[in-house]
């Protein structure tokens, strides 16, 4: 299984120890494989930099992450970003979903689960998920 983690989503996880352990254990078993992009990544890492953001995710946290999210995750390049989305920062989520042929795209971003982009990627081959639903998932 190939996913992309929306930004919103990731932050929600390292937020919840039990949820982000789920999570990385189902990770370090192969279960399913993350799918990232250079212009997703500047997000993850500038998000994550965000006083309100740093002060509820300890720093030894982010960096363990980091540091396997960077050695594991299948990076995509984007050779072209389409403006479809209401919010041109969600564009670049979308292109990684597409680019990177995944199966799921982990977001709750109501600028991306609009009726047109959600029936845009189903045509594709990939499913809006919630990280608790792909948590379920990999149950």
């Amino acid at each position: 299984m190939r996913i992309v983690v929306d930004t919103n989503q990731l932050v929600r996880a390292l937020m919840r120890p039990p949820a982000l352990g789920t999570f990385i254990m189902a990770w370090q078993a192969r279960r399913f494989t993350v799918v990232c992009s250079s212009q997703l990544l500047d997000e993850y890492l500038r998000v994550l930099d965000y006083p309100e953001v740093a002060e509820l995710i300890r720093s030894e946290l982010r960096r363990l992450f980091f540091s396997q999210l960077m050695e594991e995750m299948e990076m995509v390049e984007l050779s072209d970003i389409p403006q479809i989305c209401r919010d041109p920062e969600d564009d670049k989520v979308i292109a990684t979903a597409v680019f990177g042929a995944v199966d799921y795209l982990a977001t709750d971003d109501a600028d991306i689960r609009t009726r047109t982009i959600t029936a845009q990627l189903q045509a594709a081959g990939i499913f809006l998920i919630t990280i608790d639903e792909l948590l379920v998932l990999l149950g």
